[in-house]
Formats: C-alpha cells, structure tokens, sequence
C-alpha cells in the first residue's frame, strides 16, 4: 500500500474515531479577594497636621477601636478617622493627667460616648472612662482626678455637633463626610461580662464595615477543539509540532 493511501486512512480512521468527541474548555479567572483583618486592639492615633480645637493638637484613627465595659456589657466601637483631642480632661485637671499619656485609649472612647451625646448616658459616659483608665493601667489616684475632672466640666463638652468630624490622615487637606448617620447610642452590641469579646473581634468582625469597589473579572476564556483538530494533534505534521 502506497504512503499517500497510507495516511488518507489513518486520517478516515481518526476523523471516524473522533466524530462525536469535539471538547470545549473554559477558563474562568477567579479574583482573590484579601482576608478581612480583625480591628485593632491598640488604636494608632496619627496627628493632623495644622489643625487644632482650642490650641490643643487633633488626631485621627487609621483603624476602628472596639471596646467593651465589663460593668455595662456595652461594647464600644470608635470608628475609623474619627477626629479625637484625647483632651475630655478640662484645663484644670491637665495639670495631674496628661490626655495624651496613658489616659489615651480610654480618651478615645471618652470623647466617642461624648460625640454621641446620647441623652441621660453623660454620667455613665465617666463612669466608662474611669473604668477604661484602670484596665489600662492608670495610676488609680490619677484616674480618679480625671474622672473628678469630666463631671464637674465636661457637660459643656457633651454632644456638640462640631465634634462629629472625620478625616482620613493620608487627605488630611480635604473634608471628610461622615461614613454613617450618626448613631442615637454609643453601644453597637451587648455582650453580658464582655464574654466572647476577644474571639468576637478576632474573627474579623466589624461594627462599621469598610466600603470597597467591586471586583470585575474579565470574560471567561472559551477555546473548543473540534475532532479534526485532535486528529491533527497526534499526526507528524500536526497541530503546534515543530518541524
């Protein structure tokens, strides 16, 4: 039998084998999407460059700041840059307490309650303040004197709609609209003796979600191959073979 007769018989054979075997892949590009990292436990106040409330320096949170009062089982979140002056202590009891020393994370929570304003929860406000104070680590004869300090000068501090301001420290020259309608109470959940607090902000939860854009895929890639294509493939000369 001669060559030519040879391979119009094997490619007769190969198209009859593979009439019925015509395969089509898709390829579907998945986008990864970042794990949400859980909110930060020890706040990291940035200062605002070139501003100030009544001569005293204005700083901004690059993370949301959850916490929780044993007493009351409210759990307290301050979100991200929200504008804080660390400063609830009035001018006169700044002499014993500085508002920027260890008094400053129970500040932010401080002045968060305090923007709110939510009516009658003043002097729970400064109860949680004092509370926050002792758990991290204040000396308690100087929590107690900036605790003295917010109830006998703080009520003209409680409330004031010029307090609700955000800004974003890598835009600091820019005004920042609030993320949210301002909340009626300062507690997002209650968690009774604050159990599960830690696990619950380890997972990843947020009181204040972050808005992100939606991510576009591009069109999934379809290639089919028909039976001739296949045949080709496994001749001499066949598809993508170099010669």
């Amino acid at each position: 039998m001669s060559r030519t007769k040879t391979l119009a018989l094997l490619i007769g054979l190969g198209l009859t084998l593979a009439a019925c075997a015509t395969e089509t892949n898709t390829t579907v590009f998945v986008p990864l999407i970042a794990p949400t990292p859980p909110s930060s436990l020890t706040p990291q106040p940035i200062m605002l460059f070139n501003q100030t409330k009544d001569g005293r320096k204005l700083f901004t949170l690059d993370a949301e700041f959850p916490y929780c009062d044993v007493e009351t089982g409210k759990l307290i979140v301050v979100p991200r840059w929200y504008v804080t002056d660390f400063a609830s202590v009035p001018w006169y009891g700044q002499g014993f307490v500085d508002p920027q020393g260890p008094t400053a994370r129970a500040a932010i929570v401080h002045d968060w309650l305090y923007t709110i304003g939510e009516p009658g929860k003043r002097e729970e406000a400064d109860a949680i303040f004092l509370r926050a104070m002792l758990k991290y680590g204040v000396p308690p004869f100087q929590a107690k004197i900036a605790y003295q300090a917010v109830r006998l000068g703080g009520e003209k501090g409680y409330g004031l709609p010029t307090d609700w301001r955000f800004i974003d420290p890598k835009r600091q020259d820019l005004v920042q609209a609030a993320p949210f309608a301002k909340p009626r109470a300062g507690m997002v959940r209650y968690l009774p003796k604050c159990q599960g607090f830690g696990a619950l902000i380890q997972s990843g939860w947020r009181a204040y979600p972050i808005k992100t854009a939606p991510i576009i895929a591009p069109p999934p890639v379809i290639v089919t191959k028909t039976p001739l294509d296949q045949v080709k493939a496994k001749l001499p000369f066949g598809l993508d073979k170099k010669k």
